[in-house]
């Protein structure tokens, strides 16, 4: 049991952090809003030397607000004489695999999911709902830690060392969320280079033994499965968690028949950019690829005015089942695009709307690495890196939530109000909306631009992505 003395000095930092314009009921809200003290029983064997896990937790939480960036930083800050614990309980917890992070990561989406349902008016007009993966490269300066490789980053075009986190976000209509993830490593093209490394780093890599029905053992082995296989595996966990959606959305490299098959089996519509050459759909009683049945209805090319492009929509046939394809492009001179639907329903501006959440994603990636400290991890142990993710998750689950319920502008308001009044602006709807309608204008002027590419590159520019903010923001200044 955690002594009284841990308690009391617990409820001092909730009341203590309050300097200046920091808020002084934020460190109970970010832990009442989510109700974390409600999964006890996910952490009910982890207790050691007395000390509760769910406390251990809760600090883990706001490091971020108060502007501590690691255990150690925060047990040598003027904070942890309230907290009064060592740094090496909190290394133990996160490096604990017995402790089921996924379900805990669930929990917190499930118990926020409630929130927004109980609070917003359910008169309201129903809104899409998605599945929304993608993945992103997590660098790491350690070649110690375990499982590391060296990975493709597509961003800088080069090879990096670090793992592949391949997310599953959770769009409800208004946001999105992060509700699973998995890490990857790369074996490398190189046979004499196992994952891109000399033998003398990978025998130094660090290793233990866990127990093969712990978490931890399953989190680990999920380094070497695709990220398709896992993609599979998560639509099925949130199904049997009861997170439902209408629709699962892929860029290009995850469209396959594997994920689609699993989307569909499970009572889902599938979109998602197709670009597979080898790939053959049945049209017209004939076995042909994306790009042949593009070119026999080339004369069947469309305008849409809303969006400036032209298109082709064609019913084919995949494995037995009926699915669309689109094929879109910016001009006449432009370049073919495919979009691939499994929902025949749909029409051209409905396809072009629910594909354009993916970018949803993209922008989770950039503000958690900037301002969450999404990736920095350095720690060894591979079970602490799945913990500091889950737990960088879960912080941004909650900004996005308060914003949600309070009805702020932006998440960069939230987090001011909440640490000392530091996180950017909130790019949700309107700044992708508004990337969108700045591309379109680029692209009508030049025809052969990448739309795609280019709005990931604004995305992932640091300067481009502040002088979009301030053309939603602050209209009045200079650019």
């Amino acid at each position: 049991m955690l002594h009284n003395k841990d308690i009391k000095n617990l409820s001092e930092i909730k009341t203590t952090f309050v300097d200046n314009h920091k808020k002084e009921d934020f460190f109970s809200e970010i832990t009442d809003v989510l109700k974390i003290g409600k999964h006890h029983a996910i952490f009910a064997n982890v207790k050691q030397k007395g000390i509760s896990a769910i406390i251990l937790i809760k600090i883990l939480l706001s490091f971020e607000f108060i502007g501590e960036k690691s255990v150690l930083s925060f047990t040598q800050s003027y904070w942890n004489k309230f907290a009064g614990f060592g740094k090496d309980a909190y290394y133990r917890l996160k490096n604990n695999p017995k402790i089921n992070w996924r379900i805990f990561l669930f929990a917190i989406v499930k118990r926020s999911l409630i929130t927004i349902s109980a609070r917003e008016n359910e008169t309201n007009e129903p809104k899409i709902k998605a599945f929304i993966f993608d993945d992103t490269t997590l660098e790491k300066r350690g070649l110690k830690i375990e499982g590391i490789s060296r990975v493709w980053n597509h961003v800088i075009s080069k090879s990096v060392i670090g793992f592949q986190l391949l997310t599953m976000g959770f769009y409800d209509g208004t946001m999105l969320m992060p509700i699973n993830f998995s890490l990857h490593r790369e074996k490398g093209k190189n046979k004499k280079l196992k994952f891109g490394l000399k033998p003398k780093h990978l025998k130094k890599q660090f290793s233990k033994k866990r127990d093969k029905n712990s978490a931890g053992f399953s989190r680990k082995k999920e380094l070497d499965i695709s990220k398709i296989a896992s993609a599979v595996t998560m639509i099925k966990e949130a199904v049997k968690n009861n997170i439902l959606a209408d629709y699962v959305i892929t860029d290009s490299w995850f469209t396959c028949w594997e994920l689609v098959k699993t989307t569909i089996e499970n009572g889902i519509q599938y979109v998602g950019m197709f670009s597979k050459i080898k790939t053959k759909f049945l049209y017209k009683n004939k076995e042909l690829s994306y790009k042949t049945i593009r070119q026999a209805n080339r004369k069947h090319i469309k305008r849409n005015k809303r969006y400036n492009l032209y298109y082709i929509r064609v019913l084919v046939s995949w494995h037995g089942k009926p699915s669309v394809l689109y094929f879109t492009r910016r001009g006449k001179n432009g370049n073919w695009k495919t979009i691939l639907s499994s929902d025949s329903s749909l029409k051209f501006n409905e396809i072009i709307e629910i594909y354009q959440l993916r970018w949803s994603i993209e922008v989770f990636f950039k503000e958690s690495k900037q301002l969450l400290n999404l990736g920095k991890s350095q720690s060894n142990d591979f079970d602490a890196q799945i913990a500091d993710t889950t737990i960088t998750m879960i912080q941004y689950i909650y900004l996005s939530l308060r914003k949600r319920v309070e009805k702020y502008e932006s998440i960069g308001k939230i987090y001011k109000d909440s640490k000392a009044e530091v996180l950017e602006q909130k790019l949700h709807q309107r700044l992708i909306m508004l990337l969108v309608t700045v591309i379109k204008i680029i692209t009508n002027l030049f025809e052969n631009t990448d739309s795609e590419e280019l709005f990931r590159k604004i995305i992932n520019s640091n300067e481009a992505f502040e002088k979009i903010k301030l053309l939603i923001n602050s209209p009045k200044k200079s650019i």
